[in-house]
């Protein structure tokens, strides 16, 4: 159990880091666009059209970005809440067992006191 909660931890810290990852790369990968964009407009003579165009870009970025973090979070929590059912359902296969085992351990207790109460009246019908 523990070896399997370890496994969900350092998946989840390998989800996070390549989250991470991949905001810093679309960030970096944004403002190399934006900058060669501003650079490109400040030689052109500025106007509102271009800097609309700079905004549109940098939002549409975004929300590609925001979707697919959410696309993974999403991701992640069928997976966690599947891994989650699989255990819980281990649990109750091992408990169902354990719980067999125990009757059959009682059974067979049982049928060994028998034995002896019926060993012991016939010892004492022999001593008779």
């Amino acid at each position: 159990m523990l070896k399997d909660l370890a496994k969900l931890i350092l998946t989840s810290k390998a989800a996070v880091d390549i989250i991470k990852e991949k905001a810093e790369s679309k960030a970096a990968e944004c403002f190399v666009q934006l900058k060669q964009f501003t650079d490109k407009t400040q030689t052109n003579s500025p106007n509102e059209q271009s800097k609309c165009k700079l905004k549109e870009k940098a939002q549409e970025e975004l929300f590609h970005l925001i979707n697919e973090i959410n696309h993974r979070a999403q991701i992640s929590e069928v997976e966690f809440k599947s891994f989650i059912k699989d255990k819980l359902a281990d649990f109750t296969n091992n408990a169902l067992l354990d719980s067999m085992e125990l009757n059959d351990i009682r059974a067979e207790i049982a049928a060994l006191r028998a034995e002896i109460s019926e060993l012991k009246s016939e010892l004492q019908s022999t001593k008779r």
